[in-house]
């Protein structure tokens, strides 16, 4: 997971949600809100940080709106921009042990509020990754989110992470390589890697990089 740093709302929800009598969700065009959400994220999913896409061709398309805290007992945020998650399409139609994010986040929605939270730095901060490609923490509410609610262990999301975790392991050993042991040289290149990690569109799974990454800047 990615800390997102979300910026001002879409004008037409604020336009709908504040001249519309009655306003609802489900009345509200989305269009320029899953732009917006794809453009913040950098077009991976709020949670396992997959690529997402808002194409026009629907077979493309696998983006969908996420709300943080659930409509069905959150009615007063369902317009809220912040409450807004772009999120992937969770494996939907697939066996109920795959499905992942907001989709096995749905069969909690009327009894659970996460913990986590992508919003705020300091959750984030408390998520930790194996070179085998878990996903977890020591906080035992995010760690149940994590596993439980948003099903981020999923077989297949594991490898891929373990796959990142590998290669960013592998970039970081040619880092002390190229610096010659230089430790000052060895930050500037982390730092310059972290930096192409937060491009315009973020790579898939950053996550997992980002925090081996600040590990080694810790030690530098």
């Amino acid at each position: 997971m990615k800390h997102i740093i979300k910026g001002n709302e879409p004008q037409s929800l604020k336009k709908y949600r504040l001249e519309t009598p009655n306003a609802t969700y489900k009345g509200l065009s989305r269009e320029e809100v899953r732009k917006k959400l794809i453009e913040e994220q950098g077009a991976i999913c709020a949670y396992c940080m997959c690529r997402i896409s808002n194409n026009k061709n629907k077979k493309a398309n696998n983006l969908s709106i996420e709300h943080y805290r659930s409509q069905y007992r959150h009615k007063n945020f369902e317009l809220t921009y912040n409450n807004m998650l772009g999120v992937c399409n969770g494996n939907a139609g697939g066996p109920s042990n795959k499905l992942i994010c907001d989709k096995s986040k749905s069969k909690f929605d009327r009894t659970h509020d996460l913990t986590v939270d992508p919003l705020m730095v300091e959750r984030i901060n408390q998520i930790k990754y194996t070179k085998e490609g878990e996903i977890h923490s020591n906080n035992k509410d995010i760690n149940r989110d994590l596993n439980e609610i948003l099903n981020l262990n999923e077989q297949q999301l594991k490898e891929e992470r373990s796959t990142v975790y590998k290669h960013t392991k592998k970039k970081i050993k040619s880092f002390w390589a190229k610096a010659k042991g230089n430790r000052t040289k060895v930050r500037s290149l982390l730092l310059s890697e972290m930096q192409n990690l937060d491009s315009k569109d973020f790579s898939p799974l950053c996550g997992v990089s980002i925090y081996l990454i600040n590990k080694q800047l810790a030690k530098v």
